[in-house]
């Protein structure tokens, strides 16, 4: 017998999502997040999606308030949502904004649902008169039809109602009686299709209506994990790395390298999050990513920005750029008076330093004071434990031809250095940038901080230890993970940095000063071969397969609405695991790594270099022995790594290792400021 009336559910029913329902109001608050955050400050899409919802939960009362259902249309929770959050606004602003994020969202529910695979089989089995969805939800009858026509539906339901626009719902079984009253129609002539076992089964069915309950099998299991999804983001992450690792080409199936990049992947995802959302809110138009390890982070940057850029083309995202910079290139350059409380920015660093350290570390040519170091005695390889305390230092720092000599070459330096940061579009008419460097207190930062006093710097790093030297007004700096001037939070990660240096390293060389050609000032590199064998070896590798997991990462990304908090337990994990010690391949590259410490200790650094029982039982009475032991702990401040060394006997390793301790404590308690 044919039907007169059959109606039929819409969501989980006639149409699936392919996310969680509540997925969509989270991309929302990401979009109010991205395009208008200085006029809301907000800046937790927690805050912004738990408003959204008290809305609602408002308005239902309201409404039920007025003897209907707890109902509510779309357009008046995005109208109270957009009144709260902009309240300094015109009326004309704020209609204007209402208006483009009721389209955002809805535009989402376009692109996000897609027809239910079965359904139209099955309403076809059971031919009616009159067709009609039914859906309790808090869009237009209009919009509802809309998404229906969009997925190919419209000959099979091209008519129906919504709980929204009638403030009557299934739920309280009161639309069911809405329907039978104004269709004239009843129960034994009516069919109602639906997957709630109360709304669509239980209240139609006290009412005598017929009813099937739609929940086929294989589309009710990915609902049931997007339901997971939304409210566990771990299962998130450990399904995108099962992904990325199966679907690895064979040549990389046993490469190890690659496959720990893979599982170190969420750690820089969570990172280059933290970057843009420190640019969006700090009204950032450009972000400028430091040599070295900046060429790294700007490919991880470029995968995820572009992608949701592709997703939000009504959000202005900022411009970014490398810009080719390093302490020896800027430290020079950025020097006021030339006085002993002026080198305390490096003697606060380093508080046992050569002469000859300091000249390399000002970029300047020591042959230029070998008279003056005669005249005061000062041998300049002699490591000088405090040598702002020094009288020949003190009196070298008098001296007004020593003076003369290091104001010159400051204002050289500084003149080529504003020079390529000009031609970078980075002047004293900037307002506001983003840097972006891996740590670990932001001296580079400081460097052009001082020699741009106009330009407001906010950076952005993995960690920072705390500072050692007074910040200048203009710069301003955010941790993604332990940050020690505000938390005392995971202070060893900060204890053995070399490690994350490594891996997040480039083989382009470092940055030893500009030079000017006849299209600007460039930067001139030097590259060592040594120096790039861990990159080689280990690092490149390394972060293939973080770059590769990323084309992933970046639709996960984009469609579950993930941030740099969410990732951020996952990624401080993957963090201690690094500098555990736990990976062979990474100790074994570490090992063999050839760094460069120009700035601060005069060259560069083999961590392989291990000081023999002599060297570490003379340090104390002899400079240059102590100078080995220094070098090594410096160049190794990693005492996990050196205990899980292959290559040196058990006591050597571990004496080593205990002396790294305590140089780390030393540092933290006792060091003289």
């Amino acid at each position: 017998m044919k039907l007169k009336l059959k109606t039929v559910d819409v969501w989980d029913t006639l149409l699936r999502r392919k996310c969680h329902p509540d997925t969509i109001k989270y991309a929302t608050a990401r979009y109010l997040y991205f395009k208008y955050f200085s006029k809301h400050n907000i800046s937790d899409l927690d805050v912004l999606f738990n408003k959204r919802i008290e809305i609602e939960r408002e308005i239902g009362k309201r409404t039920q308030a007025s003897a209907f259902d707890d109902e509510y249309l779309f357009e008046e929770v995005i109208h109270e949502w957009c009144v709260y959050l902009f309240n300094s606004i015109t009326s004309k602003e704020l209609a204007d904004i209402e208006h483009e994020v009721c389209q955002y969202e809805f535009d989402l529910e376009l692109i996000l649902t897609e027809p239910d695979s079965t359904i139209a089989n099955l309403l076809n089995e059971y031919p009616s008169e009159k067709t009609l969805f039914l859906s309790d939800f808090y869009m237009s009858k209009s919009r509802l039809q809309a998404l229906i026509d969009k997925n190919g539906l419209h000959d099979l339901v091209h008519d129906g109602i919504s709980s929204a626009d009638i403030k009557l719902n299934k739920r309280s079984g009161r639309l069911f009686d809405y329907v039978k009253e104004n269709f004239a129609i009843s129960a034994s002539e009516w069919l109602h299709i639906g997957d709630n076992e109360w709304s669509d089964v239980k209240q139609p069915e006290k009412r005598g209506i017929k009813c099937i309950h739609y929940v086929p099998s294989e589309s009710h299991e990915i609902r049931l994990q997007h339901e997971s999804n939304f409210h566990d983001k771990s299962k998130i992450f450990q399904h995108a790395l099962d992904v990325i690792e199966s679907s690895l080409p064979n040549e990389n199936n046993n490469h190890d390298n690659f496959k720990l990049g893979i599982k170190c992947s969420p750690f820089i995802v969570g990172y280059v999050l933290f970057i843009l959302e420190k640019a969006f809110e700090n009204n950032c138009e450009k972000i400028f990513f430091f040599t070295r390890e900046g060429e790294f982070f700007i490919k991880a940057f470029g995968i995820i920005i572009e992608k949701l850029k592709f997703d939000l083309i009504n959000v202005k995202f900022p411009e970014y750029e490398i810009l080719e910079v390093s302490r020896l290139a800027t430290f020079a350059a950025s020097i006021g008076e030339v006085n002993v409380q002026e080198m305390m920015r490096v003697w606060n660093l380093y508080s046992t330093q050569s002469i000859h350290a300091l000249f390399k570390t000002l970029n300047i040519d020591e042959l230029l004071f070998t008279e003056l170091l005669e005249k005061y005695s000062i041998d300049p390889a002699e490591l000088i434990r405090y040598p702002w305390q020094d009288s020949r230092v003190q009196k070298l720092f008098a001296d007004s031809k020593f003076i003369h000599l290091i104001s010159s070459h400051r204002d050289t330096k500084k003149e080529e250095l504003l020079s390529y940061l000009k031609g970078k579009g980075l002047s004293e008419e900037t307002k506001n940038v983003c840097v972006v460097d891996v740590g670990w207190r932001g001296t580079i930062q400081d460097n052009i901080a001082l020699v741009l006093p106009n330009v407001l710097f906010h950076g952005v790093y993995l960690g920072l230890a705390k500072y050692l030297n007074p910040q200048p007004n203009n710069s301003f700096k955010y941790a993604y993970g332990p940050d020690l001037n505000h938390s005392q939070d995971l202070p060893h990660y900060l204890d053995s940095v070399a490690p994350i240096e490594m891996i997040t390293n480039s083989p382009s060389g470092s940055v030893v000063g500009y030079t000017k050609t006849d299209e600007g000032v460039v930067a001139l590199r030097k590259v060592d071969a040594e120096e790039n064998k861990a990159w080689e070896n280990f690092t490149q590798d390394f972060q293939n397969g973080i770059l590769t997991s990323l084309e992933t990462w970046k639709s996960d990304v984009s469609i579950h609405v993930l941030t740099s908090k969410d990732f951020k337990p996952l990624a401080m994990k993957i963090w201690g695991g690094l500098i555990s010690g736990s990976s062979e391949n990474l100790n074994d590259a570490f090992e063999n790594l050839n760094h460069n410490e120009t700035f601060g200790l005069g060259g560069y650094v083999e961590k392989s270099n291990v000081p023999s029982f002599i060297d570490i039982f003379s340090s104390p009475f002899n400079w240059k022995k102590r100078k080995v032991l220094i070098d090594f702990v410096v160049a190794n401040q990693w005492s996990d790594g050196i205990r899980k060394k292959r290559d040196i006997s058990f006591l050597k390793r571990h004496l080593l290792a205990s002396i790294i301790d305590f140089a780390i404590f030393y540092k933290h308690n006792l060091m003289r400021r």
